[in-house]
């Protein structure tokens, strides 16, 4: 995880807050047992919160975004190359971009095949594959990047359809 102005924000006003919950519950409380029950839960309160506001910082400060992405089929080495760009659509730095390819076989069936016959006949069949892929090492923000990626291409898919997401951290 980057570490940024908002961050340290944060987690200053977080540990502000835990410090002055700690005061109150030490002044307040006399009953041992009900102290260390309360510490415990501001404990706990407190990480979730950190965890939950550095997740949604991070929402905000790593964007990125897929262009020009094309998909070619390599007869010869029976793959699929993939040409793309990433753009960094914010001024932080992104550490690492990871693109999830999954490729699905299209296939055209009608009603025969919930037939008994083709039921006790039918073959279990991969219809997709996944693939994750690392696209970009580093990225500074307000920039792009052109990726070259290859995979193997499943030579039994007759019409293939193409998903993906990007994930960058």
């Amino acid at each position: 995880m980057q570490f940024t102005i908002f961050h340290y924000l944060t987690l200053i006003i977080l540990i502000i807050c835990f410090s002055l919950i700690c005061v109150i519950i030490f002044l307040k409380i006399k009953q041992k047992e009900v102290a260390l029950i309360s510490y415990t839960i501001n404990v706990i309160f407190t990480a979730i919160l950190t965890y939950s506001l550095f997740l949604t910082i991070n929402s905000f400060i790593i964007q990125a975004s897929l262009t020009k992405l094309v998909y070619t089929r390599d007869l010869r080495r029976e793959s699929l190359v993939i040409n793309g760009r990433v753009q960094n659509l914010t001024k932080f730095d992104i550490r690492k971009c990871y693109f999830f390819l999954t490729i699905s076989n299209k296939k055209q069936v009608g009603g025969e095949i919930f037939e008994n016959k083709n039921i006790r006949s039918a073959k279990m069949q991969n219809t997709s594959f996944s693939y994750t892929i690392e696209i970009i090492d580093k990225l500074p923000g307000n920039t792009y990047k052109d990726f070259t990626a290859q995979v193997p291409f499943p030579p039994n898919f007759d019409s293939p359809e193409f998903y993906n997401i990007l994930k960058c951290i």
